[in-house]
Formats: C-alpha cells, sequence, structure tokens
C-alpha cells in the first residue's frame, strides 16, 4: 500500500471498513514541513475509536517497532470500532537520529499542551497530531528510553477527570507485562499533552518500556502485548485480555541533576531500590578528578538513570534538564 500524502486542512476519512495510510503534512510558518504518518483501520463493526501514538521522541524506537506490528496485524473484518496508529510522531527528528528534543526548535514535545498552531515547530506538530486523533476514546503512549537512558520498564497512568475516567485510563495499563504501573494524580506529575487528552474525555497511559535505544524483541512485544490486551479489553478485539502481575507505585518523583559539566559515573542501576543517603555516582572532569558525589535524598526506586557519560549542564534548551540530568528515582511510601 502506497500511503497518500494529504494536506492537514484536508484530511478526510472513508467511511467504509478497511485500511487507510495517510501522510498527514502541515507548513510551519518557518517553512518546514511536518509529516505526520496516520493509518487507521475502520472494523467492519461499530465500536470505539482507539489510537496507538509511538515515536514522540524519536531515539525510542521499541514503541515504534510494535505501532507497525499493529498495523499490519490488525484487519477490519475482526475489529470492532476504529483504530488510528500514528507510528512516528516526530518523523525530522527520526530521520536525523536525534534523541529526546525536536531538532527543529530543541523543545520536549510531551511537555508541549496542543492549541498553539502559531508557536514553533513544535507547537504545530502537537497541535496537529491532537486535531488528527482528539476524537479518540482511548490512547496508548508509547515510550523507551533512549540511547543515553537505561530505563526500567513501567507505566504511567493519569488519574485525572471523572472517576470513570481514571478507571478506563487504570484498565488500558492493566495489559502490560511490567511489574509497575504508576498512578499519577498530581497535575504537575502528569505531561501536559496527556492532561489535554484526559480533558477531552480520552483515557490514556504513556508505556516506558525498552531502554538505551535498543529495540529487544522482548521490549517490543511488550508494547504490542499491551495494544492487543487494551483493544480486548474495550471490546475491540475478541478474546480475554492479558492481565499480568502488576504493583502499583505510590511516591513523589525527583530527579538528580548536575549543576556542572563533565563525566558521569554511575553507581546504580535500573530498577534498583535505594536507601536515603545510598551513594547514586560521581562526575568528575576530564581527567578522572572528581567534581562531585551523588547520594539519595530518600528511599526511591531508580526509574532510569542516564548512561552516557557526557553531562552538559550548559545546555538547557527552554530550561529542560536533559543534558544534565543523572538519575531519575520516585520515592517509595512506607
Amino acid at each position: 500500500m502506497n500511503p497518500e500524502v494529504v494536506a492537514f486542512d484536508q484530511l478526510e476519512w472513508s467511511d467504509s471498513p478497511g485500511v487507510e495510510q495517510r501522510l498527514v503534512t502541515r507548513t510551519h510558518h518557518s517553512g518546514e514541513l511536518i509529516e505526520l504518518p496516520v493509518a487507521r483501520i475502520r472494523g467492519a463493526k461499530p465500536g470505539p475509536q482507539f489510537t496507538v501514538i509511538s515515536g514522540m521522541h524519536a531515539g525510542e524506537y521499541s514503541g515504534i517497532l510494535a505501532a507497525q506490528k499493529l498495523i499490519s496485524a490488525i484487519t477490519p473484518a475482526e475489529l470492532s470500532g476504529t483504530l488510528l496508529v500514528v507510528p512516528v510522531i516526530s518523523t525530522r527528528a527520526f530521520m536525523e537520529r536525534y534523541m529526546q528534543l525536536n531538532p527543529i526548535d530543541q523543545k520536549e514535545i510531551h511537555f508541549i499542551r496542543p492549541g498553539s498552531p502559531g508557536g514553533t515547530y513544535s507547537d504545530m506538530l502537537i497541535d496537529t497530531l491532537f486535531e488528527v486523533v482528539k476524537d479518540s476514546d482511548y490512547l496508548i503512549d508509547s515510550h523507551a528510553g533512549e540511547m543515553a537512558q537505561a530505563l526500567y520498564s513501567w507505566v504511567p497512568v493519569p488519574m485525572w477527570g471523572p472517576e470513570d475516567l481514571r478507571e478506563k485510563s487504570l484498565s488500558l495499563a492493566r495489559g502490560f507485562s511490567v511489574k509497575y504501573i504508576e498512578p499519577r494524580y498530581d497535575e504537575a506529575s502528569i505531561p501536559p499533552l496527556s492532561l489535554a487528552f484526559a480533558s477531552v474525555g480520552m483515557a490514556n497511559v504513556w508505556v516506558e518500556c525498552g531502554k538505551n535505544g535498543v529495540p529487544t524483541e522482548a521490549d517490543t512485544a511488550v508494547h504490542f502485548d499491551g495494544y492487543i490486551a487494551a483493544l480486548q479489553t474495550v471490546g475491540m478485539l475478541e478474546g480475554e485480555p492479558a492481565r499480568p502481575e502488576q504493583e502499583v507505585l505510590k511516591g513523589r518523583r525527583s530527579q538528580i541533576n548536575s549543576d556542572m559539566s563533565g563525566v558521569w559515573h554511575p553507581a546504580v542501576k535500573e530498577g534498583d531500590i535505594v536507601e536515603a543517603g545510598q551513594y547514586l555516582g560521581r562526575l568528575t572532569d576530564y581527567f578522572g578528578n572528581t567534581l562531585n558525589d551523588y547520594h539519595s535524598p530518600t528511599r526511591s526506586l531508580v526509574l532510569y538513570y542516564w548512561s552516557n557519560p557526557a553531562i552538559n549542564a550548559d545546555r538547557r534548551p527552554h530550561g529542560y534538564n536533559w543534558h544534565n540530568g543523572l538519575v531519575s528515582l520516585l520515592e517509595l511510601e512506607d
């Protein structure tokens, strides 16, 4: 199938069951082109609309491969409702092999709320994505650890909006084969894009599975199998959804950052439980001389750590602590 190139303001879908693949384009006022690949599978039977998105951060490959697999695995005959799949949101960053931040304006798009198409390139990209998927009832956003991130797999759940919406979001998370799910009640801990989805009544979760930019078969399967379980959960596919054993994480997020540039020597691994005061690692200069030691402020779970030794405290585009981050922690409640 050759995807059809369609301008954003001319996007229309067929009313008949079938599979459509579109490359949705929109030109930013800077002249830069946005290209958003969207696959739409309309089922033979009525039902809700479900969206799967991936590649928001272009170096998070396991979700991208799982989303591609989903497009080819689901047929209209077996589907009730409509499935939208956006396999790579940040296509420009993907093709430039960029991590985390958008190469055009250096923004972190997970933290952009849609509704400002006249802003920067990333603002328009997120607005375009939102407008394409906003009529969905459910959404799964796939993430992973990029080249610099050794990440422990888990599923955060935005506990925002009415109680029934929260329960629907939790039900999506329950099908992923991860040890932990993390309900988030504090607005400040929920990315603005996820809040925007919830604000229009869309049950949603984001999945963190994969590390160091390596898309293993096992990590890709966690994403894909979780999609299938979620579609079964909401009645769009037949079968009983998987319900693997999971634990619920509760606690405050914190991040250890460096205010100096240097070479990072971590002393912990993803998934470690560290005690208050425990040594996390050290920062050195180019010669190996210690600049600072770092310790955990509380008893915490190591969600991920920066496995890339290069720490640049001077590079903080839009104030974002990506290049000077050391360890991401979740304080464990007693």
